[in-house]
């Protein structure tokens, strides 16, 4: 083999392994990563091991980012198209976003042994697990919507439509109370 079929075929299977690792990145939601994976995914191989979520985004940003498009792609039926306005969704988002940010110091914060001994930290760890709590039923929120709106599509009421959204804007009203804001 000639020194350039050598170097064409190193170069094939280095942006192989780049594409499969895009592909992971992908998978996990992270967009960003996958493309930058394409060309410098040995760079990026610690951040795939680790599973750890991409910087500025917290424990639920995946399932954030899966519900919210999910329920947007199926807002793109004909019968449903203009049922739920996008600047819902996009408070609904705003809202997801922020408490998974907060939720995320917090988890940082508990890392640290000083703060997880101390009364205070007990009383964090319980305030975490009940903004966790109301996060996932926020997303359990999102499915129940879009079954929802298939029902509208068969039946076509709208009013449980309504109501599952007036309960998920209830929920995240009470989430950002708890959180004092």
């Amino acid at each position: 083999m000639s020194s350039p079929s050598v170097v064409l075929v190193l170069l094939g299977i280095y942006l192989a392994l780049g594409v499969a690792m895009a592909m992971r990145f992908s998978l996990r939601g992270d967009v960003g990563a996958a493309v930058s994976a394409v060309f410098a995914w040995p760079l990026m191989l610690s951040d795939l091991s680790s599973g750890a979520s991409p910087p500025g985004t917290g424990p639920y940003a995946r399932d954030i980012r899966r519900g919210l498009g999910a329920l947007r792609e199926a807002l793109r039926e004909p019968e449903v198209e203009n049922l739920v306005p996008e600047s819902d969704l996009c408070a609904i988002e705003g809202a997801l976003t922020s408490a998974d940010g907060r939720v995320s110091r917090v988890d940082r914060l508990l890392q640290d042994p000083d703060v997880q001994a101390s009364e205070d930290g007990q009383r964090l760890r319980a305030a975490r697990a009940r903004a966790a709590a109301e996060i996932e039923a926020v997303l359990k929120g999102l499915v129940q919507l879009r079954v929802q709106l298939g029902l509208v599509a068969l039946a076509g009421e709208t009013a449980p439509v309504r109501e599952q959204l007036g309960s998920l804007v209830a929920r995240l009203r009470a989430l950002d109370e708890l959180s004092g804001g």
